[in-house]
């Protein structure tokens, strides 16, 4: 740092710096300062605008409805209402195969799960009315726990044996045909047949995951895409049939359910004659990949 007098020479070797003067004003002067001023951090001055208006605060009216969210699919349905959630006024979806499934709800519905996966028997098969025709819509499937109960079978019926044991990965099947236009959904039929169940934890395939013993509710959901071949959504409405519920297994545990499920399925058509013992068809539909 430089002395003054080294920057100045003409004011000689006595030159030095002394105190301020008192009572002097170290601040700009008023013209000056007034320059220096950012007129972007004052208050602003609102007068002139607000002339005409009320000095009393006026109350402010209540802000629009925001729209609802999409479910937290995976997560279980509240008891009582059939539909967790519906935003898309007008759609309604029905089961195809109600029949079948109450006369196998009517004994207590069972399905099997395997490391490699296995399908549903019976399958989903439902049919939707009320939707857009152009609009484009995707098809879900999730399955979620009914309670938090783990079951056992006691020779005649299921019992409860315990506390369920912790919830695994959600997991959602999307229909191969989504998104698709809502004249597509409508025309025929909507079938989850190829719905695989699995209870390995380290599934690659996209599997859904559950625990053997326990019991679980299908869930189907339907969401409107926001924009052609997108899933952003504009609208969902979710469906559960209470008669679709079942209890997981890695073997058939009531008998009934074996000779129905033999009776039923169209691929067990060698197995309905007569003279077949339980261990065989057991053993059959413990092998099968679609029952």
């Amino acid at each position: 740092m430089y002395h003054p007098r080294e920057l100045y020479p003409s004011l000689g070797p006595s030159y030095r710096l002394g105190p301020p003067q008192p009572g002097a004003d170290s601040s700009f002067p008023p013209a000056l300062a007034e320059s220096y001023r950012y007129p972007d951090l004052d208050p602003p001055k609102l007068d002139c605008f607000l002339s005409g208006i009320e000095a009393a605060p006026r109350p402010l009216a209540a802000p629009p409805p925001l729209p609802p969210l999409p479910p937290a699919l995976g997560t279980e349905p509240p008891p009582p209402a059939p539909e967790a959630l519906h935003s898309l006024p007008g759609v309604s979806l029905s089961l195809e195969n109600r029949e079948l499934w109450k006369e196998f709800n009517s004994v207590g519905t069972e399905m099997i799960i395997t490391k490699a996966g296995r399908r549903m028997f019976p399958a989903c098969r439902v049919s939707v009315t009320g939707l857009d025709p152009e609009a484009r819509y995707l098809f879900l499937l999730d399955v979620v726990p009914v309670d938090g109960a783990r079951y056992r079978w006691q020779g005649r019926r299921w019992e409860p044996s315990g506390k369920a044991e912790p919830r695994l990965p959600d997991r959602v099947y999307i229909h191969p045909d989504s998104p698709a236009t809502g004249a597509h959904w409508m025309r025929q039929p909507v079938s989850f047949h190829r719905v695989k169940l699995t209870n390995s934890t380290l599934d690659p395939h996209g599997h859904l995951i559950l625990h053997s013993m326990h019991k679980y509710q299908p869930r189907i959901h339907l969401v409107r895409a926001a924009q052609l071949c997108s899933q952003h959504w504009g609208g969902v409405a979710s469906f559960r049939f209470p008669e679709t519920a079942f209890i997981s297994v890695t073997a058939y545990q009531n008998p009934r359910i074996t000779q129905l499920k033999i009776a039923a399925n169209p691929f067990a058509k060698g197995f309905r004659e007569n003279g077949r013992n339980c261990k065989r068809w057991a053993s059959f539909f413990h092998s099968f990949p679609d029952s």
